[in-house]
């Protein structure tokens, strides 16, 4: 029998606050990883502790940002809109206060991409020019992954695993169409 909770989520259900969507672990169902949009006002500073998460920083849209943890700052470029072009990022451990800040005369919308770790690792910073871009599929099945935190390009996180997707308009993710969920005794 399939486990009984909510896959999908309404727009705006995930919402609190000025963030655009909260969803940890716990409230998703699953074991590592969690998402928060945050929406920052120009010059807004944020400080969030990262507890028994790690991050990752991905600016999605808007005006430049900073991102301190360890008294280490660094800058996010950032770009206006998520299909703009392939951004920076940047990586903050487990146990570490992380302070977030609007620093252009933008709005900015942020992914803060996280997993539940045990494993300590130093921050990072990402330059854009260092995501590698690959192609896959082909076709309606095409699409562009940009592999800013997977592990193959980023190896200093414990449990964090992230890519950015791009399908474009009516194709599909993968081919032939599937789910990734247990099939009941009736399908």
């Amino acid at each position: 029998m399939i486990e009984e909770r909510q896959l999908h989520r309404p727009a705006r259900s995930l919402a609190n606050g000025t963030d655009a969507c909260v969803l940890t672990p716990e409230e998703a169902g699953w074991t590592y990883s969690g998402l928060r949009i945050v929406r920052m006002s120009p010059g807004e500073v944020r400080s969030i502790e990262t507890g028994g998460d790690e991050f990752a920083v991905l600016p999605l849209s808007g005006g430049t940002s900073a991102v301190t943890a360890e008294d280490t700052r660094y800058d996010l470029y950032g770009r206006d809109t998520v299909f703009a072009r392939v951004t920076d990022w940047a990586y903050v451990p487990i146990e570490t206060t992380m302070t977030i800040e609007a620093t252009g005369d933008r709005p900015v919308e942020l992914a803060l991409c996280s997993a539940r770790a045990t494993q300590r690792f130093a921050p990072h910073y990402g330059a854009a020019e260092d995501v590698s871009v690959e192609l896959r599929g082909g076709g309606q099945a095409s699409r562009q992954i940009n592999n800013f935190c997977s592990p193959e390009q980023f190896a200093g996180a414990d449990k964090l695993m992230c890519v950015e997707v791009y399908t474009p308009d009516g194709n599909w993710s993968s081919y032939p169409p599937h789910k990734h969920d247990d099939s009941p005794e009736c399908e």
